[in-house]
């Protein structure tokens, strides 16, 4: 199980690296599409860790749910919802877009993502 979690960061790790090579190339709508799938794969990573098993979902949302309804870190998780709501609605419009629409992402609201996921990363990881 371990491998298949270090895999899973190990893929979110290569999504971010993508995300700050379009955010340097103003690419926004890649930008915030591959933060949010190193969102996704952190959470999922998390989740296989604790339970050996994650949500087929991808709604960021019901995947901090589902770590909040394990206890696993849930008051600060809660914070984490409150604080990036608009972050996180934008990640899943991002995510949702990339396949079926075309959405326009800024430059302040892709940066926003990114304070998100490191802030995300010191949450699940330490």
């Amino acid at each position: 199980m371990k491998e298949e979690v270090e895999m899973l960061r190990g893929r979110a790790s290569k999504f971010e690296r993508d995300a700050k090579f379009d955010f340097d190339h103003s690419d926004f709508d890649l930008a915030m599409f591959h933060i949010e799938q190193a969102f996704q794969l952190n959470l999922k990573a998390k989740l296989l860790d604790l339970e050996g098993f994650f949500d087929r979902t991808h709604s960021l949302r019901k995947l901090l749910e589902h770590l909040i309804k394990i206890d696993f870190k849930s008051e600060e998780l809660k914070s984490f919802i409150a604080r990036y709501r608009y972050v996180l609605r934008n990640l899943e419009r991002a995510y949702i877009t990339s396949r079926y629409l075309y959405d326009e992402f800024f430059e302040e609201e892709v940066a926003e993502s990114f304070r998100a996921l490191d802030d995300l990363k010191k949450l699940l990881w330490g």
